[in-house]
């Protein structure tokens, strides 16, 4: 791991520490959303279908952070937040930060549409329990090996141009009151102009969200406060302090 990226994350992991209890609070009400989600497919044979669900997350979730920044904004100009700044995060943005989530909500909702097209295209109309079937029939784990490459390989370039185009550009938007063309422009320029380094944060962050949502999801309320400091962190070091 690159040591600036190490550095994010220990930044990030320092505020929240600091910030610990209205974070672990704020983020729990997403992950009661999404265990309710996973809950209602689960009970309907529809488990395969939180895949998309669970890999679409990384399309919007840098709008979730928009809380995380102020707070973290807040703490390194030495003020003492509350948990009403988590939730008036977003309020702080002009007319382009709700642009901006309205463009990623769309991408979301393009890739949710297109994954449970895929869906059907291996497993028709019928609901596949998630059982071991899945591994010890043949065809059943082609299917299930084809729907998952596909599905993961759309899922991730739809990933990466969201967040090329809303990692730095909501920090800007919030802190800088750039307007929205050139808060992405920046955001995107930027992403390219160190290709290597942000292609290692965004590969640190889906490992990161996608293993905890996938196999720890109740320590998502650590994950998604680290990392979303750990984004102001990116964003001090790389167009700030620059």
């Amino acid at each position: 791991m690159n040591i600036s990226i190490r550095g994010w994350l220990l930044q990030g992991w320092k505020y929240f520490l600091l910030t610990r209890w209205i974070s672990v609070l704020f983020s729990s009400l997403f992950v009661v959303v999404g265990a309710a989600i996973y809950w209602l497919l689960v009970s309907y044979d529809l488990g395969l279908i939180t895949y998309p669900f669970l890999s679409g997350f990384l399309i919007i979730a840098p709008v979730l952070a928009t809380g995380f920044q102020r707070v973290a904004r807040m703490l390194n100009k030495g003020q003492s937040p509350r948990f009403r700044d988590l939730v008036l995060g977003i309020s702080e943005g002009t007319p382009g930060i709700w642009f901006l989530i309205l463009i990623l909500f769309v991408c979301y909702l393009i890739w949710v549409t297109d994954a449970i097209v895929i869906y059907g295209m291996y497993f028709g109309v019928n609901a596949i329990p998630i059982n071991l079937e899945l591994l010890t029939d043949d065809n059943l784990r082609s299917q299930l090996f084809s729907y998952l490459v596909f599905a993961g390989i759309m899922g991730f370039v739809l990933a990466f141009m969201g967040f090329a185009v809303s990692v730095f550009s909501i920090p800007l938007i919030l802190h800088q009151r750039k307007n929205f063309v050139s808060a992405v422009h920046t955001s995107v320029t930027t992403v390219f102009r160190n290709k290597l380094l942000m292609m290692r944060w965004a590969l640190t962050l889906a490992i990161l969200v996608m293993t905890t949502l996938v196999i720890a999801l109740p320590l998502l309320v650590i994950v998604l406060p680290v990392t979303g400091y750990a984004s102001y962190a990116a964003y001090v070091e790389l167009l700030e302090a620059g």
